[in-house]
């Protein structure tokens, strides 16, 4: 499929997505997870030795144990899940489809259609409400939720028969209150969100209205966040997109059968009643999706999670801006795991196993900064006699699992892009949580917005230098742990060591230097 490109006012370029095809639809339908987690599960135990076997090797290094310890828990958890998780069925779904279809002499039930937005491209809005326009269903009404306030966007809803509404009290609350606002200023019987990038087949609702009528007690039916990587993107872009099959392809299919699957707000169909029950969207200034879904859950109402991709949106193209984003996500885990409702609910042990995975998850890859890059000096210039060329064999499948297996079983496009993306996750999520800690988090930002939420007569807030910093960190970081281990080598050739016992070494740390410098050098 050819992209469309787009020149945005800013004369910077952008791929416009297009729904996914019929072949997408399907494309995360099967996990392909027991060879993925089997490999994962050898090279997560290989290193793990490994690691142990570093930290007791001095008493300087068992405070490396914490890190290390917290990395296993995390992993132990996320195999347990894995393994215990089931594909979808897609057979049983074509079957419920066609069973609970609305049939032509049944009444309808009512669908809004809510689209926030926030001053993003109206080159990007165009494009997505041209395939709204297209979705295939009897009764359903569109609602263009501005925070914005553009006329642009005003005119362009009205160009396509949308209804228009921008709220008189934001920025109250960000995209919760924008939500909010439009839930009790609509009335039908289910709304369907989507971001404004997300471009919907037109069939989308042919999946999901069935599903809702098939269990009354479904409060959301949550569908993937797809992203198609194609060579015309950014690095950051495609890599950002890719990272993402794992998530909704495997992580989410597990957690649903347990009853823990996490609303991600866009592509989801929300049920009115249930959403009355719980209060509305979750009245909380970011992440409002995840809590949403979360309490929905809590009032005995159920969240199903059906992998098929039915719309396509894009990542931020970028590093600034995925950068913001997966600090979002990270700090919107932590709100949730620090929440004493998520503790005192009737929540089964396996789904809060299933939440609290989440964080651990990004509070391990924050964690590996250390545990990647400092055993490696360490033992250079205070245990050289340990330094042995065959311990890299403990290291080997983790480096394999990663650049080979991951690519052997994703579907899109996984290359080196998402090698660079994920260090720029990890500096996101570590200053995610410092600023949890510290009490230092920036409020939400929506993407695309300037100054739209920002109150009357108050002045623009200096944007802040978190993505800056972090880059200095990781070059301090990664530059210097590597030079210090480099000039250690050198030392103790000279000294009589032989050169190959330091060969893996060098070949592993000129790896963390080539997956770190995309995210230390290139803003674009």
């Amino acid at each position: 499929m050819k992209p469309t490109i787009a020149v945005l006012a800013d004369e910077s370029v952008v791929v416009l997505p297009s729904p996914p095809t019929d072949s997408e639809k399907y494309l995360y339908g099967q996990t392909r997870r027991l060879p993925l987690y089997l490999f994962g599960t050898f090279s997560f135990l290989s290193v793990s030795v490994g690691m142990w076997f570093f930290v007791i090797a001095s008493k300087y290094y068992m405070w490396l144990g914490v890190f290390v310890a917290f990395i296993q828990a995390y992993l132990s958890i996320s195999y347990f899940v894995g393994f215990c998780g089931k594909d979808f069925d897609i057979p049983g779904h074509k079957k419920i489809v066609e069973e609970y279809a609305v049939k032509d002499n049944e009444p309808c039930p009512s669908v809004d259609v809510y689209l926030p937005c926030c001053k993003e491209p109206i080159e990007i809005l165009e494009n997505t409400y041209k395939y709204v326009a297209k979705i295939d269903y009897p009764n359903l009404k569109v609602w263009v939720l501005d925070d914005g306030g553009m006329d642009s966007v005003k005119r362009l809803a009205t160009a396509y028969g949308f209804n228009y509404i921008c709220r008189d009290n934001r920025p109250e609350l960000k995209k919760a209150g924008n939500l909010r606002y439009a839930f009790t200023r609509t009335e039908g019987d289910f709304f369907l969100i989507f971001d404004a990038d997300f471009c919907p087949r037109a069939d989308i609702l042919k999946d999901m209205i069935p599903r809702m009528r098939h269990d009354p007690n479904i409060a959301i039916v949550q569908t993937p966040q797809f992203f198609r990587p194609c060579a015309e993107q950014t690095w950051c872009e495609q890599g950002a997109s890719a990272t993402q099959e794992f998530f909704y392809r495997i992580v989410q299919v597990n957690r649903d059968r347990f009853g823990a699957a996490i609303c991600v707000g866009s592509n989801a169909l929300y049920r009115r009643e249930a959403l009355v029950d719980v209060g509305g969207t979750a009245e909380i200034g970011h992440s409002e999706d995840v809590h949403t879904g979360f309490y929905a859950i809590t009032r005995g109402w159920t969240l199903k999670y059906m992998p098929l991709a039915l719309a396509c949106g894009v990542s931020p193209d970028t590093p600034a801006a995925c950068f913001s984003q997966q600090m979002r996500w990270c700090a919107g885990s932590s709100y949730l795991l620090t929440n004493p409702d998520f503790w005192a609910s009737k929540l089964t042990w396996v789904q809060k196993l299933c939440f609290m995975s989440g964080m651990l998850f990004y509070s391990s890859a924050a964690f590996m900064i250390l545990v990647s890059n400092l055993p490696g000096p360490l033992l250079v210039w205070l245990n050289p006699q340990l330094v042995l060329w065959y311990n890299c064999f403990f290291a080997v499948p983790s480096l394999i699992y990663a650049t080979i297996i991951f690519r052997m079983w994703s579907r899109v496009n996984y290359n080196f892009n998402v090698n660079y993306v994920f260090t720029l996750q990890q500096y996101a999520y570590f200053m995610a949580i410092k600023d949890r800690i510290l009490g230092t988090t920036a409020a939400w930002v929506p993407s695309g917005d300037n100054k739209a939420h920002v109150k009357p007569g108050e002045k623009k807030k200096k944007p802040n230098n978190k993505h800056r910093n972090m880059r200095i960190l990781c070059f301090v970081w990664v530059w210097g742990t590597g030079a210090t281990m480099f000039a250690g080598i050198g030392f103790r050739i000279y000294q009589g060591f032989h050169w190959f016992h330091f060969l893996p070494l060098i070949i592993f740390d000129l790896f963390q230097l080539f997956q770190s410098h995309k995210f230390i050098f290139y803003s674009k």
